[in-house]
């Protein structure tokens, strides 16, 4: 991949009672479209704010080039306490110019001027992607874009980001639509992430390669396992060094087994 202009290492958040995710490396070049996987619940939004920086994590080192903008398109948008859609759309540091605004909302069939309190989901949602885009973004996030819209709204997204310059990260549940835009996968499985030159379209048979290697390293550790058992179960004491040394390393290798907890599902 080319240099990044953002970067996390060694990302950790805690939630509740224990880490949500930990140890996390991630990279965004300058011309990335990247689709963010992982099932329900293994924290994919929340991962989009902190790369916003919306949030604060509990351990890591972000770098980022100077000027870069990061802009996050949030899955919900709240139009509370604006009189208007324009008023959102204006609202707060950075924002667009009116002239950028006004186009972008033209072409996506918006009215800026409807009353914010009154207004759809789909008002709303198109209300959120004329802030982000209007605002020149240099990496857009992306948080299931495509709710509330309809089928020529989404078509004009999607022509929208194939000419965009900047990179993008993009959770959804439209498959059509990671398929058609993406060139690179993160995905988020058990705490981990992984990364892949490859757009949504392989995600599934690159899924399979993984689970088919953790299967082959399952099965020649749970070989060695069954070695250490039998010598444990001769009897041998704790007592000698060496024996204690087999002992603390049988028990990373009963660990490591445990964490091999199977494939699970992607959303």
């Amino acid at each position: 991949m080319a240099a990044p202009i953002l970067s996390y290492e060694n990302l950790g958040l805690v939630q509740g009672s224990g880490w949500l995710f930990r140890g996390l490396d991630i990279h965004v070049g300058a011309r990335d479209r990247l689709a963010l996987i992982g099932r329900n619940g293994a924290g994919k939004t929340t991962l989009l704010k902190l790369i916003a920086g919306a949030i604060d994590c509990d351990e890591g080192r972000r770098t980022i080039v100077p000027g870069t903008k990061v802009i996050l398109l949030e899955q919900d948008p709240s139009v509370a306490g604006h009189a208007t859609l324009r008023d959102f759309v204006m609202a707060g540091d950075g924002a667009p110019l009116a002239h950028e605004a006004d186009a972008i909302a033209d072409q996506l069939g918006i009215d800026l001027n409807r009353e914010a309190a009154s207004a759809s989901g789909g008002e709303r949602r198109r209300a959120a992607i004329v802030r982000a885009l209007a605002q020149g973004p240099d990496v857009l996030l992306l948080d299931e874009p495509t709710n509330h819209l309809d089928i020529a709204a989404i078509e004009w997204l999607e022509n929208w980001l194939a000419r965009y310059n900047g990179a993008f990260i993009a959770i959804s549940h439209d498959r059509t639509f990671l398929t058609r835009l993406t060139r690179q996968t993160l995905w988020l499985d058990r705490g981990a992430i992984r990364r892949a030159e490859i757009g949504f379209g392989g995600f599934e048979a690159w899924t399979e390669q993984v689970y088919a290697e953790e299967a082959r390293n399952a099965e020649r550790l749970d070989a060695k396992l069954k070695i250490e058992e039998h010598w444990l179960l001769r009897g041998v004491t704790g007592r000698r060094r060496r024996n204690q040394g087999r002992l603390s390393k049988l028990k990373e290798m009963r660990a490591e087994r445990a964490a091999m907890l199977g494939p699970q599902g992607a959303a």
